[in-house]
């Protein structure tokens, strides 16, 4: 969550020579090998292939039923492809651009900027996990007040707060841009969690409360619907379209839970524990800096380790809720057939292929 610009790569990871009475002689702005270049790029070339192939599954596969989850995953898709991009786009251009551009404020307000879209996937998480939670445990008031319309001002919503946090240090409060030593009158983009002035630390403390209360407020949600998930049991799923009128907790609620529905929540419920797991070293590293701060020039590990787990979120995001599922992968084979026609050969149908053409399957089963 810390700055999604550098999910697989460290761009603040200069190398310093010939220091001298705090003068820099000699910066080196390539911060990663030729392998690594092509490994990492190899990573972002399939992570924005698989958001692309997900966006085009996802407009063809919706329907008047799961309109309101297709919402939600689409946005994260967009959301993630973006981060994507961009940090593909940053990672090129401090490869590539002279030393003056890449330590230019302007340059460091970009990569401000672009972090909106690794704090934009967790208000997207949150409104998912939700979403099953009403729909799941309070029914009543789920079908009377969640609306499709309801769902995409919540997203929009927290996505405006997500920005109005990361842009925070555009206004001075924050740390984005500093120089390397006092007085040598050399700058570069550094990132909040490495705050050391009292208002600088404040902020990363800030963007750590936020980043643990979306966490706590999404494990929250799914342990709801894991329990609803279980209360439900198996005879419950053989009759889950039937319409049962009950008394709890002082409301009227009904059981009107589709199958494609509950399949939607499981799915949720990974895809959640991913995201958290994904999240939670980030939060880490915030303390981590804090508590023992270190030389800039020196990373510690488990900051790689951090940005990498960041990276597989937005990568692999698209294959857990989308291309891993079965109603999708025939349209994902479609794709990628003219790509490699020995891949996928024609099977000759059979009477019970063509029966199961006409059946329907939920569009979020495994």
């Amino acid at each position: 969550m810390d700055d999604t610009t550098t999910a697989l790569t460290r761009m603040d990871n200069w190398t310093f020579t010939n220091v001298t009475a705090g003068n820099l002689t000699s910066r080196s702005t390539r911060h990663v090998s030729i392998l690594g270049q092509v490994l990492i790029t190899s990573c972002y070339c399939f992570g924005i292939s698989a958001n692309v192939s997900a966006l085009v599954l996802l407009a063809k596969g919706e329907t008047a039923r799961n309109r309101k989850q297709t919402l939600m995953v689409r946005c994260l898709a967009y959301n993630d492809l973006v981060a994507l991009l961009g940090s593909f786009l940053l990672m090129y251009m401090q490869l590539y651009m002279s030393e003056p551009l890449v330590d230019s404020r302007w340059f460091c307000a970009l990569r401000v900027v672009l972090r909106t879209f690794g704090l934009s996937s967790g208000c997207v998480a949150i409104v998912m996990a939700a979403e099953r939670w009403m729909a799941l445990t309070r029914p009543f008031l789920y079908q009377k007040h969640v609306t499709h319309k309801l769902i995409k001002r919540a997203i929009f919503s927290l996505w405006m707060i997500a920005f109005f946090l990361v842009c925070l240090p555009l206004t001075g409060f924050g740390i984005y841009h500093e120089e390397t030593f006092p007085g040598s009158g050399v700058h570069r983009c550094t990132r909040y969690r490495s705050a050391r002035e009292s208002t600088d630390v404040a902020y990363a403390f800030l963007m750590f409360a936020f980043g643990c209360l979306l966490c706590l407020v999404i494990v929250c949600c799914n342990l709801a619907v894991v329990q609803a998930l279980c209360r439900m049991g198996r005879k419950s799923l053989a009759h889950c379209g039937r319409t049962t009128v009950r008394k709890d907790s002082r409301e009227l609620s009904y059981n009107h839970t589709t199958p494609e529905e509950l399949s939607f929540a499981k799915l949720m419920v990974i895809l959640c524990i991913f995201f958290v797991a994904c999240w939670v070293p980030q939060m880490i590293t915030i303390l981590m800096a804090q508590l023992h701060p270190e030389d800039p020039s020196k990373s510690h590990p488990f900051y790689r380790i951090a940005d990498f787990c960041m990276a597989l979120n937005f990568t692999l995001d698209p294959v857990v809720y989308v291309l891993s599922r079965r109603p999708h992968r025939r349209g994902l084979r479609k794709l990628l057939k003219p790509l490699c026609q020995s891949c996928w050969p024609q099977e000759p149908r059979t009477p019970s292929m063509k029966s199961s053409q006409g059946t329907p399957q939920p569009m979020w089963s495994k």
